[in-house]
């Protein structure tokens, strides 16, 4: 309820008084009525009221009512106030909205110029980076390319040197097995000339003296020999003879007649009775009278 509706309302009802107190003063003065008692002490009261206290009475309703609006103009001002203060206030707030809107744009243009700006920035620094790293990438490249060309060289080279080491080496070896084999070759070359000279030697000595004991077998043969009455001068027969270890014949036997058959009988009897025959005991010697063969063709 608004602050003047109070004394609005308590002058209204002063004036229903004053205008009920009036009316019945009018109706009273024609033809006096006598009021009954009423229960309502306000009415019994008001026809007491005399003139001077009505005037009072308005007067003092004319003055609340001033009063009131008095207050009702000073509310009305103070509302004026209020809401010229109000709408100051929310042109204010609207201006400060308006301006915060503005500088909210402005923020957001600048932060979108900022951003736009950071990812130009970027995408140069991005691009440049890019650059950068082909340029590095390149040059890696290159280098990889040169190291693997400076290692393939020296790969190559090791391998050359490597080639001519085992090239080297196998020459030497190769000329020092030709040396070997050389030597060994003239070593065995003289090796085997000695032995062929020792061999040769032993033959040699052999020979002499399977001819020597050949020889006293012939003569020990011939001293056992009775020559037979048909023989002729100049016969010869060849006897294969085998004997034992101490020179003990175990066989004599004409292999080549000498177209004498008393001849070559004869020849036979003799080997038998020259038993033991002279044979030399030296078993490289005996090797060779084990089975031997001799022409029996005596002197004279």
């Amino acid at each position: 309820m608004p602050s003047w509706m109070p004394s609005f309302l308590k002058a209204l009802a002063l004036h229903g008084v004053v205008i009920a107190i009036l009316f019945m003063r009018w109706q009273s003065e024609p033809e006096p009525v006598v009021t009954p008692p009423s229960p309502k002490p306000e009415i019994i009261e008001a026809t007491a009221l005399d003139e001077s206290q009505v005037e009072a009475e308005l007067a003092r309703i004319k003055a609340q009512e001033a009063a009131a609006r008095e207050a009702e103009k000073a509310r009305q001002e103070k509302l004026k106030q209020q809401r010229m203060a109000e709408e100051r206030r929310l042109r204010e707030l609207k201006r400060k909205q308006q301006q915060e809107k503005k500088t909210l744009q402005q923020l957001a243009e600048a932060k979108r110029k900022k951003a736009k700006e950071e990812a130009k920035r970027l995408a140069e620094l991005k691009k440049r980076r890019a650059e950068e790293e082909a340029r590095l990438a390149k040059l890696e490249k290159a280098r990889q390319e040169a190291e693997k060309r400076r290692l393939e060289e020296e790969k190559k080279k090791r391998l050359e040197e490597e080639r001519k080491k085992r090239l080297a080496e196998e020459k030497k070896r190769q000329e020092e097995e030709a040396k070997r084999l050389a030597d060994e070759a003239k070593r065995k070359a003289q090796a085997e000339a000695l032995r062929q000279q020792q061999l040769a030697q032993e033959r040699q000595r052999i020979n002499r003296q399977v001819a020597e004991a050949t020889a006293k077998v012939k003569q020990k043969v011939e001293r056992y020999w009775l020559r037979p009455a048909s023989y002729q001068a100049g016969l010869s027969c060849t006897i294969r003879v085998r004997v034992i270890p101490g020179g003990e014949v175990v066989e004599a036997k004409v292999i080549q007649s000498s177209g004498n058959p008393v001849f070559d009988r004869s020849a036979e009897v003799a080997v038998r009775k020259a038993s033991p025959l002279p044979i030399p005991e030296d078993p490289a010697l005996f090797s060779h009278f084990r089975e031997f063969k001799f022409i029996f063709k005596p002197e004279g």
